[in-house]
């Protein structure tokens, strides 16, 4: 605690007994003081270098936070890929394939995926499965069953050469990042510690900017400077696909979970008063929420977007 009093670091909204009681028991200091990068220092005087506004409840409330985000938006990955393989099963049909020669085309051209499918023969959840078919008799609808995230996207990639088709190929580029937002969730890595936006600019993709265009109450300068993280950047090439792909009812379901963080979340928004990189990240997730998952009973409002 004495390190982190030495940087600036208040116990005000929280006593250090209770601090460390939090530390024994949810959490650890590394993890925790990650979230120390979204808050401003003082930039001279006797304070120099230490943090301007930053109680230890703040870092507390922002880990809380990004443990919400990720319970939140992991069973979006899980959407995203099932309703993925149902819009390609039925690219496929229409594509007019019989359903066999696609699954052995692409397994010639990547022989190393077999090798995975025999490890799945050992799973109680596939191995019925797996003992019905076997090369070259292994249907698509059955093989897209067996196969990891990532080898479906590589499938999703090689239907998108195999028919020509720019949309198909475009969406493989975000099931990708859906995939690497799925890994970072199951594997329980801190999101929210690092919403720097000094990056270079990455390509998102026009479907994606387009989406973001149409979002209203953030600015161009603010869309751009928010999509140059790729953390902010991966949360909305998970929020886009699943509004696309996802029935009806799954989204319905969906925009109350999202809803209810956000609320969660912007209620404790008085906390990083001076945080700008905080404060605007909840504010731009916020609006492409409410443009993207909207709630026909209560909408979200007085939302502050500041720059950042």
């Amino acid at each position: 605690m004495q390190h982190l009093k030495s940087k600036g670091v208040r116990f005000d909204l929280i006593s250090e007994g209770d601090a460390v009681a939090y530390l024994t028991r949810n959490s650890n200091y590394f993890r925790l003081q990650s979230y120390r990068t979204g808050f401003p220092k003082v930039g001279e005087g006797k304070r120099k270098g230490q943090y301007i506004n930053l109680d230890f409840k703040m870092l507390v409330d922002l880990s809380i936070a990004d443990m919400l985000l990720r319970k939140t938006l992991l069973p979006l990955t899980i959407d995203i890929e099932h309703f993925a393989k149902v819009s390609l099963l039925g690219a496929i049909e229409a594509a007019g394939e019989d359903g066999y020669g696609i699954v052995e085309d692409f397994l010639d051209a990547n022989p190393a995926v077999e090798n995975e499918i025999d490890r799945g023969r050992s799973s109680v959840y596939i191995d019925g499965l797996l003992s019905r078919y076997s090369r070259p008799d292994f249907p698509v609808w059955a093989f897209v069953e067996v196969i990891s995230f990532g080898v479906f996207c590589h499938f999703c990639r090689f239907c998108a050469e195999r028919f020509s088709d720019p949309s198909m190929r475009s969406r493989y580029y975000l099931l990708m990042e859906a995939k690497s937002f799925r890994n970072s969730c199951a594997h329980n890595n801190c999101i929210l510690n690092d919403l720097n936006t000094n990056g270079p600019a990455y390509n998102w993709g026009l479907e994606v900017t387009q989406a973001l265009a149409r979002v209203t109450g953030v600015r161009r300068s603010q869309r751009r400077r928010k999509m140059r993280n790729r953390r902010i950047g991966q949360i909305v090439t998970v929020l886009y696909p699943h509004s696309q792909l996802a029935s009806v009812g799954v989204r319905r379901y969906v925009a109350r979970d999202l809803n209810g963080f956000l609320e969660r979340t912007n209620k404790n928004l008085r906390f990083y008063k001076g945080a700008v990189s905080v404060v605007s990240t909840v504010g731009f997730i916020s609006r492409v929420v409410e443009c993207w998952y909207p709630l026909a009973e209560k909408r979200l409002s007085g939302v502050l977007i500041l720059g950042g």
